[in-house]
């Protein structure tokens, strides 16, 4: 039987695709750290060597005998102190993957992109996988790492590693242990922490879509294609979104709205203290808002033509996030 690796196996997105391969009978070897947390992979039957994608001799040696990689690895933070770790993990990180996919003759790869190192149309109509990303004086970590991550993964294409590349919206679903930006926008919701909305949106995936969408790439997929990950349809404004959270939630919505170049100071404020007085994750980063308030959006249609990826409805994939939540006793 093939063997598959699968690095960033124990985060969110990650964990959602191991649990769907191994029911599909693949056989799974995962990289972890020293201190990477069990939680979301905790008794499935697979294989885990210690590599992080920081290391290339590690890398290589957890890809011996594996015939496709799927590298889901990655940095998902709106605030650090240091945000070279962000280049670190997400472009060189990416870059030793590759190469050693490269070295161990892996057949096929797909890289776990986001539709973060995706530009905007002039016209503001949605964003296929065509627009390159064109955001550079926004100033986004995150969005910039990204992005040139997508640059190394061309690279090695013209080197001859067949490589396609993925782009989750906005991932939500059961599972989010950290949680990552996106479950804590749920979490600050649901305990009252969000005084107010602002004019922004997002486009909104289920997790288990997006695991779906990987395997449906990795079987179906050429080499060099690039796909968007979302559900046609989900795209809410941020008011709307807090509103439904809140409304499945049990609680209150915040009900003011305040001008975007309000809530920029007010998340410059909150992310200086967070800087040198708390060390702790701010509510808002600058860049966080700046880039809901484009109100992005994005064409999902060659995915869901071509892959036939998976299409959960906003209200289902806020309802299981919540449901996990609670059960999991963070609301």
């Amino acid at each position: 039987m093939e063997k598959i690796l699968v690095t960033g196996a124990t985060g969110f997105v990650g964990a959602a695709l191991v649990k769907q391969l191994l029911r599909k009978g693949r056989e799974i070897r995962i990289t972890v750290r020293a201190d990477s947390d069990h939680k979301n992979i905790q008794g499935l039957p697979l294989e885990m060597v210690n590599a992080d994608i920081r290391n290339r001799d590690e890398l290589t040696r957890a890809m011996d005998g594996c015939t496709q990689v799927y590298h889901v690895a990655g940095l998902y933070r709106s605030w650090m102190r240091d945000y070279d770790l962000l280049r670190q993990i997400n472009v060189d990180g990416t870059r030793n993957v590759l190469a050693a996919a490269l070295a161990a003759g892996v057949q096929k790869v797909v890289h776990t992109s986001s539709i973060a190192a995706l530009g905007m149309t002039s016209d503001g109509s949605p964003a296929d996988e065509s627009v390159d990303f064109n955001l550079h004086h926004l100033q986004l970590p995150y969005e910039q790492s990204k992005y040139e991550a997508e640059l190394v993964v061309r690279e090695y294409i013209k080197n001859g590693l067949a490589v396609v590349t993925v782009r989750p919206a906005m991932v939500m679903g059961p599972g989010d242990l950290y949680p990552t930006p996106s479950g804590k926008l749920v979490l600050d919701v649901l305990h009252r922490r969000v005084p107010s909305y602002f004019d922004g949106g997002i486009d909104i995936v289920d997790v288990d879509d997006v695991a779906a969408g990987h395997i449906l790439a990795m079987e179906n997929a050429e080499t060099g294609d690039v796909f968007n990950l979302g559900c046609q349809g989900n795209f809410t404004l941020m008011g709307d979104l807090f509103r439904l959270i809140a409304r499945i939630g049990g609680v209150s919505a915040p009900f003011i709205k305040m001008p975007v170049p309000i809530t920029i100071a007010y998340a410059r404020a909150v992310t200086c203290i967070a800087d040198y007085i708390t060390h702790r994750e701010p509510m808002a980063t600058p860049a966080n808002i700046r880039v809901l308030a484009l109100k992005r959006r994005v064409d999902f249609s060659k995915a869901v033509r071509v892959l036939g990826v998976p299409q959960t409805p906003l209200h289902e994939v806020v309802a299981r996030t919540i449901e996990w939540y609670k059960k999991e006793s963070y609301a």
